[in-house]
């Protein structure tokens, strides 16, 4: 059976100011420009649309806020360039795909659904994702999916037992296509690395802050290239403040406040009162510019150690992408240990720590022995090459989606 789908997401703003800065896309069309931001192979990249055309479906991939990108799609098909969801709506009409699967369904969610299914009969279903903390607020708005893709079954067991749809726990993955443009060749610049984000808002990363102030205070060698959002704790008066008022607004049954005011929506939607977590200044001195897409894989292969540690909302189980982007590009994965990690990994394909102190421990052993450790990450990722692809995800939901059409 022949499905045609769209992918519909929202990349991060720090990589598309990241991205916009090193490419001019004057002149070029929307198919060219489109091509080349999917060859950076950020994050999920082109990856299902991918892995969906191998299965004989019509797939693509469609990133609502690449405004360069979808102002030009715009210039070509004599489409105002309105808002991100008018410009989608648009495509999708013109797209009419069976199923539409929203990535980002933070923004797209609630009545928007309902508008796209009543403008665009052609959609049977809609799937929404969730592999990141969600407040109770957003309940609602995500009740108008048919189901819900999540990346753990943490999240799986939280929405389902709120009432939202059936979750189907599909785990983040490799793309493959990303070791055709690293070169074997790379040499080991660094010991250590840990590539990632450090959000200084509502705690999501307090673990993870105190684990690395920790190793730089001890003086180990870490290549950190961190996208520090201070952005999140700019302003967190303000923020408590519309908080606070938001709940006053609930309260007194102003629902329409927080749902159309620009200011209150986000920020009613929050679980936890905002709070701004802290970064040593020891700390902000060793952190270099982040890096993403092909340039942070090239980094993976020209450090010995990859570092990994999951995110506070994560608890028990092993969700983060960056595992499978370390050990798919060859390098030796150190990870948090989840009490689900052997579901994924066997122990000798990858290095797990309970504490600090264990992971200090280890880094010291995997550097002092480079043989063990280079077969440790030639394991991990082979591991990841057969069972952790696109193309193994890809065909778990395209079953599901089977039986729901």
């Amino acid at each position: 059976m022949s499905v045609k789908l769209v992918k519909i997401t929202s990349y991060y703003k720090d990589f598309l100011s990241y991205y916009y800065q090193s490419h001019s896309h004057a002149g070029h069309s929307y198919n060219e420009q489109h091509q080349h931001l999917m060859m950076q192979r950020f994050a999920w990249s082109d990856a299902y649309a991918h892995a969906f055309s191998q299965l004989g479906w019509e797939a693509s991939e469609i990133v609502a806020n690449a405004r360069p990108l979808q102002e030009q799609w715009c210039v070509e098909n004599n489409v105002e360039a309105g808002t991100d969801k008018e410009i989608v709506l648009a495509q999708l009409k013109q797209l009419q795909p069976d199923v539409i699967w929203l990535q980002d369904s933070y923004s797209f969610n609630g009545s928007y659904i309902e508008q796209l299914r009543k403008e665009i009969p052609a959609i049977k279903l809609a799937i929404g994702n969730c592999c990141s903390p969600i407040s109770p607020q957003f309940f609602a708005d995500f009740m108008s999916f048919d189901f819900i893709t999540v990346c753990a079954p943490y999240f799986k067991e939280l929405l389902e037992k709120s009432g939202l749809p059936e979750c189907l726990v599909v785990p983040h993955a490799f793309d493959g296509r990303i070791l055709q443009v690293l070169h074997n060749d790379i040499e080991s610049k660094h010991d250590f690395l840990f590539s990632g984000s450090l959000i200084l808002d509502q705690n999501f990363h307090r673990e993870r802050i105190q684990f690395l102030e920790q190793l730089v205070s001890d003086g180990i060698d870490i290549n950190l290239l961190v996208n520090l959002n201070t952005s999140s704790s700019k302003g967190i008066l303000l923020r408590q403040l519309a908080f606070g008022a938001s709940r006053l607004f609930d309260k007194a049954g102003l629902h329409a406040i927080n749902r159309h005011v620009k200011g209150f929506n986000k920020v009613s939607k929050l679980q936890f009162f905002p709070r701004a977590s802290k970064v040593s200044e020891r700390l902000m001195q060793a952190i270099k510019a982040p890096v993403f897409g092909l340039e942070m894989f090239r980094e993976i292969r020209r450090s010995k150690i990859s570092f990994n540690i999951h995110g506070d909302i994560a608890s028990d189980f092993a969700a983060n992408m960056r595992m499978y982007e370390v050990t798919g590009a060859g390098g030796c994965l150190l990870t948090d240990w989840k009490k689900d990690l052997n579901v994924y990994f066997n122990d000798d394909e990858l290095v797990a720590y309970r504490s600090l102190a264990e992971a200090k421990e280890k880094i010291a052993w995997l550097l002092a022995h480079p043989n063990e450790l280079e077969a440790i990450a030639q394991r991990g990722q082979k591991r990841t090459l057969t069972e952790h692809t696109f193309a193994n995800r890809a065909s778990l939901l395209a079953e599901a989606i089977r039986k729901r059409l």
